[in-house]
């Protein structure tokens, strides 16, 4: 190819680019734009649970009731607020093949720690009814349940120097059109927790002691797993 035919060439690959080049950064920007929309307002609800290892165990002298606390954060990675309407626990005890289930009764702030539960006097500690919780688009829920379990308060499920293995699970509001429920993201899978307990007396429960329990979780990825030293024998 001579110089002249190879300038030519060179001529019609520049012209060619120049001619489709700000169709592409268009494009781009365009592409760029709907991902912005995307993100910040069409986005379902994306809700991710995440479970501190601080969890407790205790007993409501109120019906002598089992109560599992745990802290949890439901973040909401989707632009449109979302619904959180429950949250179960599926509670194994693998040391005497016991099993019962719970759920989200309660929620527990400050004060709850700070005070007791005294039936001769009647004080009660003080506490939230759970409600379905509204968590905003990119925004998070920060708090502390208190489970209760669903039926026959009176069959215990824990027991001292036992394993509990603990499935939480959430249930979240579907979406109210197909479309919708073909674009949601998946509910969050559960976290499963493994826990054990140290030798107790169950009396001092029901006096109002908070039993801190050493945490192991099996999905460390959504979840904090770090060891509790156990609590000592009272």
């Amino acid at each position: 190819m001579s110089s002249q035919e190879a300038r030519v060439s060179g001529d019609k690959a520049t012209r060619s680019v120049r001619r489709w080049l700000p169709s592409t950064i268009s494009g781009i920007a365009l592409l760029g734009s709907a991902l912005s929309l995307w993100e910040s307002t069409l986005k379902q609800a994306d809700i991710k649970l995440y479970v501190s290892d601080n969890i407790y165990f205790t007993r409501d002298p109120w019906g002598s009731y089992e109560v599992l606390i745990v802290p949890v954060t439901i973040a909401n990675r989707g632009a449109r607020d979302g619904a959180v309407l429950s949250l179960a626990l599926d509670v194994k005890n693998s040391t005497n093949g016991k099993s019962k289930m719970f759920k989200s009764t309660y929620l527990a702030e400050a004060q709850y720690f700070g005070g007791r539960d005294d039936v001769s006097a009647n004080i009660r500690r003080p506490k939230l009814p759970f409600a379905p919780l509204s968590v905003a688009g990119h925004g998070a829920f920060t708090g502390t349940l208190l489970f209760y379990p669903t039926d026959d308060p009176q069959q215990k499920v824990v027991d001292p120097k036992s394993k509990v293995e603990m499935t939480l699970t959430v249930g979240v509001l579907p979406g109210t059109s197909s479309l919708d429920r073909l674009i949601s993201p998946a509910p969050p899978p559960p976290v499963t927790i493994e826990t054990e307990l140290p030798d107790y007396r169950e009396g001092i429960l029901l006096g109002g002691w908070i039993m801190p329990l050493k945490v192991k979780f099996d999905t460390p990825s959504t979840a904090a797993a770090q060891s509790q030293p156990p609590a000592g024998r009272s």
